[in-house]
């Protein structure tokens, strides 16, 4: 495999990171993922927007721009024969090390950033689980992103420990609720509830990262003449829904047919999450035909 690290490309196997780089050492950087369709990114500008906005926080310098950025992803899909395929790509960017100052404090825009660039295939499970629907768990509030949720940083152990206990559940997803047990989102997706007429969301106030997709859902569905809202949403609206999904830029949208082994709906993918699957799909086409034009 071929990644870029640094303004190189080269072999994953001689990739070397500082051991004073601050993403190593304190979890001091960020990351956005995305889904590249046949090599090309999808929606590159509004995830190096949003990663631009969670460096500022942190004072972390981000030295490759949006342009230099989708080069880097073109030529790491051909790089590593995913041109033709789809695939997953990650932007990390994390705190460069001085072994003279490990600790860093102040003068934090000095310090060099590290940046690392992947891709790799997408699961072949995906496209099944966007056709069958995946089983989900609910997981109480020691899941839950903590302190700064709203930032992609790099300090990702609590959704680790959720994906790790949604998988030995058989699951591909977990749910994460706050301290008064209300639903925030899945460990790495935004969640959707469909009820009677609507399609509702927990609200984007704090306590989770509200994604790009998210948004873009949001507006497929008022388009189609859906009602969306965004409100508190508590595991009994997950018992009462008519439909479930989940969604993000790499999964896409997934239809969530069992819930901590209960059927949701009639424990099939329903028909306002495939409407948004074939919108999403489309959008997804005209975006990329935009691209090549």
């Amino acid at each position: 495999m071929i990644v870029y690290l640094n303004g190189q490309y080269i072999e994953a196997t001689s990739a070397r990171v500082s051991i004073w780089d601050g993403g190593y050492l304190y979890g001091d950087g960020i990351y956005t993922t995305l889904r590249l369709y046949s090599g090309i990114p999808l929606d590159l500008a509004a995830h190096v927007a949003r990663l631009e906005k969670h460096a500022g926080v942190l004072a972390l310098p981000i030295p490759v721009d949006e342009d230099r950025l989708r080069t880097i992803a073109c030529e790491l899909a051909r790089a590593n024969g995913l041109a033709a395929s789809d695939s997953r790509l990650r932007i990390t960017v994390s705190r460069g090390g001085d072994p003279e100052n490990p600790l860093p404090l102040q003068n934090l825009e000095k310090l060099p950033s590290t940046v690392l660039v992947t891709v790799a295939p997408i699961s072949p499970e995906q496209e099944r689980w966007a056709v069958d629907g995946i089983p989900v768990i609910t997981l109480d509030d020691n899941f839950a992103r903590g302190n700064f949720p709203e930032l992609k940083t790099l300090n990702s152990l609590a959704t680790l420990r959720a994906l790790r206990r949604a998988a030995v559940a058989g699951c591909p997803e977990a749910l994460l609720t706050d301290p008064n047990g209300r639903l925030l989102e899945g460990a790495i997706s935004n969640l959707f509830i469909v009820s009677g007429p609507h399609l509702m969301t927990p609200l984007s106030e704090g306590g989770f990262l509200a994604g790009r997709t998210r948004e873009r859902i949001m507006k497929l569905a008022r388009r189609e003449g859906i009602p969306v809202r965004e409100e508190h949403l508590e595991r009994s609206d997950l018992k009462a829904a008519d439909e479930v999904f989940v969604a993000s830029s790499v999964r896409e949208i997934l239809p969530v047919t069992a819930v901590d082994g209960a059927v949701v709906g009639a424990g099939v993918p329903g028909p306002v999450t495939r409407l948004i699957q074939t919108r999403y799909r489309e959008l997804v086409r005209a975006a990329l035909t935009d691209r090549q034009d």
